[in-house]
């Protein structure tokens, strides 16, 4: 058994595995199916794709990856002709599966790594807001804070009032 180490920044990765799986391991609850055969109780199985190739007619394995899952067309084409002859369960384990952990999986023996793609992830790139409601300022002009900045007299009568109540009932008590 081979082991697959994903580090803790790769956010866009994703393996793909062939899985010998039969009919029944499909029906299976697929968190605890992930969990056996990544040996990690602590996938997310929401970021983890398990099914029959077979689903795929007119797609290929191949055309998902890149249409399905955003993997650019070049990282796909080494390996195109061999993604579309496979056959059978597959098993797509994306990085986003570990929430942003380190991890080093040992697969079950099932399982077989059939390659390791990226999803692309365009450059982020910021353009001028196109209307002139965007231009300006980004703080309103307010007008000066005109609250005092010393307590008033009614809050100083109240504080005077409740030590009045405070000493008769103090007096009331000991008397």
């Amino acid at each position: 058994m081979t082991s697959v180490s994903i580090p803790a920044h790769d956010q866009h990765g994703l393996r793909v595995f062939t899985a010998r799986l039969t009919p029944e391991d499909l029906r299976r609850d697929k968190a605890a199916l992930v969990a056996d055969l990544l040996h990690d109780p602590d996938l997310d199985p929401a970021f983890v794709e398990i099914f029959d190739l077979a689903d795929l007619s007119g797609v290929g394995l191949a055309g998902y990856l890149t249409e399905g899952l955003g993997v650019p067309d070049a990282a796909v084409a080494a390996d195109r002709a061999r993604l579309d002859t496979l056959q059978g369960p597959v098993l797509i384990l994306l990085s986003k599966a570990l929430h942003g952990r380190a991890a080093t999986l040992t697969p079950d023996p099932r399982l077989t790594l059939v390659g390791t793609f990226a999803e692309a992830s365009p450059p982020v790139h910021f353009e001028p807001l196109p209307t002139a409601a965007a231009k300006g300022t980004l703080t309103p002009n307010l007008p000066p804070d005109r609250t005092p900045q010393r307590p008033t007299r009614a809050f100083l009568l109240l504080g005077l009032a409740l030590l009045l109540v405070a000493g008769v009932t103090f007096w009331l008590a000991r008397g």
